[in-house]
């Protein structure tokens, strides 16, 4: 059997882009694995903590200096990481605010980025310990960050790409919704839709 791990991050409720794609490729994941699972999380209205001084202290701090407060930050991290480690899939709802990513999806970020659990350091350097998975970014902007223009500014795709496969997640695919007038968005929201179901598809087949 096969699970997806959902995520969306957008601050937008009804309206959303990123929300409407991540949910439409949802659907036709399940519909091409009618016995798989999904967990949702919502970063928005269950947003992770931001790394504290009981985080760092849990995760980096000798044993004897852990306290109720550190176990339960990084009982915190575990939680995320698990729903990681069960996924085959992984599909992002990431909307770009001010051209990364938006503080909900950072702060998960930090949470599951964690040495030990989620990457480790061997005798070749770094290593990714989130291996065979697939990840799909379901992006959203104002401007067209395809452009020449506006692509120096693009910290979006970079990063997410890059902290995924520092964990070890290096099969990721973005599907982007680029526009800034309801027609615009509209007609961009019609063209993704061509690229979900043949990503879902491609995603169907290999989990």
């Amino acid at each position: 059997m096969t699970h997806l791990l959902h995520i969306d991050s957008s601050a937008r409720g009804e309206g959303s882009a990123s929300r409407r794609l991540s949910a439409e490729y949802v659907q036709a994941w399940q519909a091409r694995n009618p016995h798989g699972t999904v967990t949702y999380r919502d970063l928005a209205l269950d947003t992770p903590d931001f790394v504290s001084p009981e985080w760092i202290t849990g995760v980096f701090g000798p044993a004897e200096a852990a306290t109720d407060g550190t176990k339960a930050a990084v009982a915190a991290s575990e939680v995320l990481i698990r729903e990681i480690e069960e996924a085959d899939v992984l599909v992002l709802g990431v909307p770009m605010y001010n051209f990364g990513v938006p503080a909900t999806f950072k702060a998960w970020i930090d949470q599951v980025v964690m040495g030990g659990r989620t990457f480790a350091f061997g005798e070749n350097g770094p290593e990714g310990l989130l291996k065979g998975k697939k990840a799909v970014v379901l992006r959203a902007s104002g401007s067209d960050f395809d452009n020449p223009a506006f692509a120096p500014m693009d910290f979006h795709a970079p990063y997410i790409r890059g902290v995924l496969g520092w964990i070890g997640i290096v099969d990721v695919e973005f599907i982007a919704v680029n526009g800034y007038t309801p027609e615009q968005v509209e007609a961009a929201i019609q063209e993704a839709g061509k690229a979900i179901t043949a990503h879902a598809d491609t995603a169907s087949l290999a989990a």
